[in-house]
């Protein structure tokens, strides 16, 4: 069930640029009857480690959204995460996430750079690479919700397969 909430977070983000509060304030309610219910976060773990795992994701995404650099969705989605899980495997979807998403801010902001590095035989103006190159992203934000679906997912099914 948590695949597919990261996965229609990841959706939504990838498409829209935003994460509804219905997708992340919605987990927190959910996590948050769990806990109480059964004395364990969604996924298993110490009420402890989920509320360290929320505090530590609020802690290391507030400085981001304070200076704009962050949405309050990313905020509040990797919150929700912390909620459902525990201090490791939030601490591995953070990693996961921001090295994806550094991967795809790097990758989208610089592609003309990476197009006008290619030998002149190779920079045809009309060829789809141009075509490439030229294009601007639709916003100046990258989807990092997206990108910390995909470190949620890793978290949760790397160890399964490991075992």
């Amino acid at each position: 069930m948590v695949i597919a909430w990261a996965l229609a977070i990841a959706w939504t983000d990838w498409r829209q640029r935003r994460i509804p509060n219905l997708l992340s304030l919605g987990a927190w309610v959910a996590a948050g009857f769990v806990l109480v219910l059964t004395g364990r976060s969604a996924l298993g773990a110490e009420p402890s480690s989920a509320l360290l795992a929320a505090a530590g994701a609020l802690l290391v995404t507030l400085p981001g959204y304070l200076t704009r650099r962050l949405g309050a969705g990313d905020v509040k989605f990797l919150v929700a995460t912390g909620l459902l899980s525990s201090w490791p495997l939030t601490l591995i979807c953070f990693t996961v996430g921001t090295l994806l998403g550094a991967a795809v801010g790097l990758l989208s902001t610089r592609r003309l750079s990476l197009y006008l590095a290619l030998p002149r035989s190779l920079q045809q103006p009309d060829s789809q690479l141009a075509r490439w190159a030229a294009r601007t992203p639709p916003t100046r934000h990258i989807p990092l919700g997206t990108c910390l679906a995909a470190g949620l997912i890793v978290a949760l099914l790397v160890p399964a397969a490991l075992a």
